[in-house]
């Protein structure tokens, strides 16, 4: 699916995910923690961090689930995708350009969905899986 230009940025301007992180990084940044507590994350644990955006929250989970775990995150726009990749810099996360009631993969009951973005925005989300 391709919400083209404009789901980001403004129509016929560039995804600006430095200027996205700044704005909702610093909130992810501030309860992830308690997210990913209350998600029970573990080490050798699969996460699935939906509308990922500029990853803030997944790369948070990259260091409790270890080498022996794994994050996705998924997010609708390919173009947010390359600042959590680039800086993730693991073999443990997956970059997934998706809709997150619509994900291109099976087997995800064994996952630890979260949306940080919907947390922070106080917008439900449906169970996956």
């Amino acid at each position: 699916m391709d919400f083209g230009s404009g789901f980001h940025a403004p129509v016929g301007r560039p995804v600006d995910a430095v200027a996205y992180d700044c704005y909702i990084g610093r909130w992810s940044r501030l309860f992830v923690p308690a997210l990913m507590s209350a998600a029970e994350v573990f080490a050798g644990g699969q996460v699935l961090d939906l509308a990922t955006g500029s990853g803030e929250a997944a790369l948070m989970a990259l260091p409790v689930v270890q080498t022996s775990g794994y994050v996705i995150g998924a997010d609708l726009s390919p173009a947010m995708l390359d600042a959590p990749r680039t800086r993730a810099g693991s073999r443990s996360f997956l970059a997934v350009a998706a809709d997150g009631q619509s994900l291109p993969f099976p087997g995800t009951r064994a996952l630890t969905p979260w949306c940080a973005n919907s947390a922070c925005n106080s917008s439900p989300i449906r169970s996956v899986g």
